[in-house]
């Protein structure tokens, strides 16, 4: 048994260790020496090996992946994040909180909104940092937060929301995609495939540089 099975955990989240070249660690790691351990950081195929073994294990314990690195017990999926993997609006308080409501703009789909991460700052009632975010940017957001999930994007819902044309703008690009392994279509639901999960910066950049349309 398992020891997550074992200890009736309820979530675990499953991260691929990165590491910033211009840490100690990273610089150590570049120049090819031992301080810091840096000789028993994995590489890139070693820790994809370990990835595909978590998610393995995890699922055979009841685990289930519900997101790219986060697995539950069936009802204990994270809400929180759920939020912001399907772009709903959520207020956050405090040193450098973030914030997205909904527009009523036409012209926009939502705002976003911070506070400042200075302690001083925020004490002396600094002014929101605010960030607007088009249509076209809420689409493309659709797919790189959606496809995130092990459920996918609904083609269908999309549509609806943002209409045909930058919808079939895709095709092409989910053809190649299809293709290539990295994503799965049921009729009008897309999935990152097993293969896609590993690779999904790489996904989520294509379809940030694909002509969808304008909307």
């Amino acid at each position: 048994m398992s020891l997550p099975s074992a200890l009736g955990v309820p979530h675990v989240s499953v991260y691929m260790l990165e590491v910033d070249e211009d840490s100690r660690l990273g610089r150590e790691l570049i120049a090819g020496g031992t301080k810091y351990h840096a000789h028993f950081v994995p590489d890139e195929e070693l820790t994809a090996d370990l990835y595909e073994v978590a998610c393995e294990k995890l699922n055979a314990a009841g685990i289930a992946q519900y997101e790219i690195s986060n697995f539950a017990r069936e009802g204990r999926e994270s809400r929180h994040n759920l939020k912001y993997w399907t772009r709903q609006p959520y207020l956050g308080f405090g040193v450098d909180a973030h914030s997205m409501l909904l527009s009523s703009d036409s012209e926009l789909d939502a705002v976003r909104f911070s506070s400042s991460d200075s302690l001083e700052q925020y004490v002396a009632a600094a002014a929101l940092n605010r960030t607007e975010v088009s249509r076209q940017g809420a689409l493309e957001e659709s797919f790189f937060l959606g496809l995130r999930l092990n459920r996918g994007v609904n083609l269908a819902c999309t549509r609806e929301r943002f209409g045909e044309r930058p919808i079939d703008g895709l095709s092409p690009l989910l053809t190649e995609l299809v293709s290539a392994g990295l994503i799965e279509r049921q009729r009008d639901v897309v999935q990152l495939s097993a293969r896609g999960r590993l690779l999904s910066n790489e996904v989520f950049e294509r379809f940030l540089s694909c002509e969808m349309g304008t909307l």
